[in-house]
């Protein structure tokens, strides 16, 4: 019972010591230890992602939040076929869960949501300038999620410059 006691004690007191030692470490030193991390903080616009052709400055996350200010509208960034055939694979990847393969917004996912996503073929949307829609795309509205960490600016355009030609075709 001694042995018992005594291995508890032990075990106890290495315990203690360990947790002394951290707690003096996080206290006093501020490196290590995750404390301070890389992640966003709240109220914070994550970075968009640069294009890997691109040579990075430190101006250019600026320029680009400076330009999403202005109206601008987009040139197709190739033939039109490649383009809409682009914009429609990156929509149904991205986009239909939610706004729907009609762009009324009933998806699959879209459904359950209250409200329900935007009707990307309704007036208010084609009244949005692709300065809006970029905006809308890359850093998400609503209960829409930001998606410029996870499509290229060039998928982006694409997926306007469809919405863009259903828009036209629909109406």
């Amino acid at each position: 019972m001694k042995k018992v006691l005594i291995l508890a004690v032990f075990v106890s007191l290495v315990l203690t010591g360990v947790y002394t030692v951290i707690t003096l470490y996080d206290t006093n030193l501020k490196a290590g230890r995750m404390y301070q991390t890389p992640a966003i903080r709240p109220h914070e616009e994550p970075q968009l992602i640069m294009d890997k052709r691109t040579i990075a400055d430190t101006k250019s996350e600026a320029l680009i939040r400076e330009l999403l200010k202005t109206d601008f509208t987009l040139t197709p960034i190739g033939p039109a076929q490649a383009v809409l055939a682009k914009g429609e694979k990156d929509y149904q990847a991205f986009c239909s869960h939610c706004h729907g393969p009609k762009m009324d917004g009933l998806g699959t996912v879209g459904q359950s949501f209250f409200p329900l996503p935007t009707d990307l073929t309704d007036e208010k949307t084609v009244a949005m300038t692709d300065t809006q829609l970029f905006a809308s795309i890359s850093y998400g509205s609503k209960k829409a999620p930001a998606l410029a960490s996870s499509m290229s600016v060039e998928s982006r355009e694409a997926v306007i410059q469809y919405i863009r030609h259903i828009q036209q075709t629909t109406l």
